[in-house]
């Protein structure tokens, strides 16, 4: 007859083993990303244990749907460029995606899978960019945005506005010839 101890560690070791394959969410880094499509080749950051006791690093989890802010049925949205290395939080979904993202529903009882993984681009492990607290801010390279309740600024490049630069253009002149550029 076995012990309380012995049946409680035997049922810990089945539940712990069910558990160690249902993902939820982890970092990861975008290996390559394919705009057209807005899908990545992602690989998650850890490592998990297989039944001999090694550790191995997750596999490369392809054709990942990447997640941008968006409305309007897609057609209103942010997008930011994306490159190997960038960091991201894989998200798996509880119910397999593979139906939904074809426009049909599924009685698949796969969840939790990283087949089922979704990305969301920006988690890096030294924080991010923000302008202020209380301002909307676009930065990419050395040209920044920033939208306050108070107007817009732009610093480190131009404005262009329907092919007219804001720092360039030039004006006919009263006088026949051209203004000079702002200053």
């Amino acid at each position: 007859m076995q012990s309380s101890n012995e049946l409680r560690d035997i049922v810990n070791g089945w539940i712990d083993g069910s558990i160690s394959n249902i993902h939820t969410a982890m970092p990861g880094k975008i290996i390559d990303y394919d705009a057209s499509i807005c899908q990545a080749s992602v690989q998650p950051v850890g490592k998990f244990k297989i039944q001999d006791g090694r550790n191995l690093p997750f596999p490369i989890v392809h054709h990942v749907p990447v997640i941008f802010p968006s409305g309007l049925g897609g057609t209103a949205g942010v997008t930011v460029p994306l490159r190997s290395g960038d960091g991201c939080l894989l998200v798996f979904s509880e119910s397999q995606l593979d139906d939904f993202l074809n426009g049909g529903d599924s009685d698949n009882e796969r969840c939790h899978s990283l087949n089922d993984a979704i990305c969301i681009p920006g988690l890096y492990n030294r924080g991010c960019r923000s302008a202020s607290p209380s301002d909307v801010c676009l930065f990419n390279g050395g040209v920044k945005m920033v939208i306050s309740a108070g107007g817009i600024t732009v610093t480190g490049g131009d404005l262009v506005v329907e092919g007219i630069s804001v720092t360039k253009h030039t004006h006919t002149g009263d006088s026949g010839g051209t203004t000079s550029a702002p200053k």
